[in-house]
Order: structure tokens, then sequence, then C-alpha cells
């Protein structure tokens, strides 16, 4: 069905092959013939990627100028990406660049009723896994203690770009008993849904939680908003890799943290400023004291399989993932109970190599 589109991705060098098990398929690299980067290709179904999903940064005029009706707010979660689909006979999760994830895949029986695939195969869940068994998050999550979860928040049909209307995935994700984020309800550009908006965000900000989406009822435009918190959290964290990250990384969110504090009213209290000196000092003070105790930076993860090959599977996948072809070390792979563990650490280049000369005593000519 799809054979001569593949071959053109190919050929213009907007694709590459990927593998998982015996499956082969085509990843898109760039978007091609009306699909988005990342959608997965197989010789008979397009599993279409995720879209782009814009920021407001000022909440009031931002909900005012995206949405002249009705729109849903639900929790936005802190974690990667995946799309959950059924093809012949097996389900698999794809990452948001189109690669088949092996951790996600081997686990997805441990968070899914994926009986929902019975009666509707061409659906596509797509959800947030998150929690400290990840092996692509940094830093903690409030909504997961151990191991990981996770959280479903739109429903696509099956080699399409379309979503369901929200009011459709709701029924569903009730009637399967499918882990979701929360809803907070239907909203609109009204006074006092303002201030309920106001309020559910007080809440989330103060329980150290991402931020939300906002959905266009029943279906079209979509938005998200983060909380200053969830900024703070981005900047304590990755300021003990800070040399590997671009500034404006840091920027946005030192922008986005002031905005938020200023339009909620709470920039005159609790010593803010203070808190972000502290994310950035803190964060070097650990890496500076990991650089001179081993050596380098990085970050450890642990993370458990149900089968062996699927550990082994996803060694090899980190090897593809651009930025970690070089930067992974295995530890060791054990038994655990029923599960199979991976334990391996992501090393940071940049910030190992320039602290590592600095604290060596060497010149820097600024």
């Amino acid at each position: 069905m799809f054979e001569l589109f593949i071959e053109e991705i190919l050929a213009k060098k907007r694709g590459v092959q990927g593998k998982f098990q015996d499956k082969t398929y085509i990843r898109l690299t760039n978007s091609y013939g009306g699909w988005p980067e990342g959608s997965i290709v197989f010789k008979d179904l397009i599993i279409a990627g995720f879209p782009k999903i814009g920021r407001i940064n000022s909440l009031e005029s931002g909900l005012r100028e995206q949405f002249s009706g009705s729109f849903w707010m639900e929790e936005k979660v802190d974690g990667y990406n995946v799309r959950i689909f059924h093809h012949q006979g097996q389900i698999y999760c794809a990452t948001r660049g189109g690669f088949i994830c092996p951790f996600s895949t081997d686990r997805i029986v441990d968070l899914l009723n994926v009986d929902i695939f019975i009666d509707h195969p061409n659906l596509v869940l797509c959800g947030e896994i998150t929690g400290p068994g990840s092996p692509y998050i940094e830093g903690p999550t409030p909504l997961v203690s151990e191991d990981i979860k996770l959280f479903i928040f739109d429903i696509a049909k099956g080699s399409t770009m379309e979503f369901l209307p929200e009011r459709q995935k709701h029924e569903l994700i009730s009637r399967y008993a499918l882990p979701s984020v929360k809803n907070f309800g239907l909203f609109e550009n009204q006074p006092e849904d303002l201030r309920q908006i106001k309020k559910i965000l007080l809440s989330l900000h103060n329980e150290y939680r991402e931020g939300v989406i906002f959905k266009e009822e029943p279906f079209g435009r979509r938005t998200k908003y983060v909380t200053a918190n969830s900024d703070l959290n981005d900047i304590a964290v990755f300021s003990q890799k800070i040399l590997d990250v671009s500034p404006n990384y840091f920027i946005d969110r030192i922008i986005r943290y002031v905005l938020f504090l200023t339009e909620l009213g709470l920039i005159e209290e609790n010593n803010w400023e203070e808190k972000l000196g502290k994310a950035f000092v803190c964060g070097i003070k650990e890496v500076l004291k990991k650089v001179q105790a081993d050596g380098r930076s990085s970050r450890f993860f642990r993370c458990r399989f149900r089968e062996l090959k699927n550990a082994e599977y996803f060694i090899e996948h980190l090897k593809h993932i651009p930025g970690h072809q070089e930067h992974v070390i295995i530890k060791k792979v054990y038994k655990e109970n029923s599960y199979w563990v991976l334990e391996f650490e992501k090393t940071f280049p940049s910030t190992s190599d320039t602290l590592r000369n600095w604290l060596s005593g060497a010149l820097r000519f600024d």
C-alpha cells in the first residue's frame, strides 16, 4: 500500500529505516508528503507524528487570542511522549522522534488495559510516561514516586492526523479505565472562569506539577501553559549539565518564571529571586562535586524490563538516539524478582570537559 511512498522518502532522504525485533519501518526525520516529522511508515500503515503544541506565556491575553469559544483544560504531565498502536497482532509504543521504543513497548502491558485494541484496533493512544524508572526523564516528578506510570491525553484515528473529539475521548477513557491526565473541565473566557483557572494553576504550582493544556471544544486549537515551580525545577535539574544546554533554555524559563509569578499575583512574596538563584547554585554545586569525585558530569538511570531481549534492544536503541550515541555507559543488567533491571549513565561531555579543565588549574582566556 505504502511501498512507493517509502521509496520516495528514502530517495529524498526525508526518513531513515528503523528496526525493532523483526519489525522494520521508516521514521520521518523531516515532514514529507503531508505527514509530520516523527511519523512511522509501514508497508500497510502510517502512524502520524504527534504535532507540536504552541505555548502561551501570558495567560489571560493568550487565552483570549487563542480561543473565541469554550475550551477544555487538562493537566500537562512532565514525561516523554508515546503513541501506542496495534499492528499485526502486537502493541507498540513510538516516541515523538518516530522510534519504536523497546522500553515502553516492553512495559506497556503493565501500564494499560490493552483490551481497547480488541474493540478498536485502528485507534492510536497518545500519552506521557513518567516516573523515576524512566530511561529518558531527568529529575523528579510529583506524580510518580517509583517506577513509571502512563497518562493518556489524546486518542487519534489510525493512519490519519485527526484526534477524536474530547467528549468521545473521555467516554473511551472511562469505558476502558485508561490511565489519563486530570481533566479540569470546560471553560470560557469569562472573569469567573479565569479566576477558577488561576486557582487551579496556583494549586499545580504549589505541588510542583508542570502545568496545563488548553484544548478547543470539540477539537481544534490547543496550547500549553506551565507553572513557575516547573520552570524552577527544570533550571535546577539542567544546571547540572549547564554547558551542554543552550543558554536560551535557561533564558526562556527565567522569563516564564517571572511572567507566571507576576500574572498570578505572587511576585512580591516568598523570596522568588532567592529561589531562582538557589536553583542555579545548587545544581552547579552538585555537578562540581561530581566532576571532582568521578571526573565527569553524568546522570544515573535504572529501568525495569519484563523481557531480557527488550533490555538488549534498548541498549542498541540508545546508540541511535541523537545526542546519546557516544555518551551512554552501560553499568549492568540483572534479574530482580520478575523483572530485568538495566542500569546506565548518561554523560554530559561539554560540562565534564570544561569543568575538569577548570578544576585542574588550566588557564582560560575570556
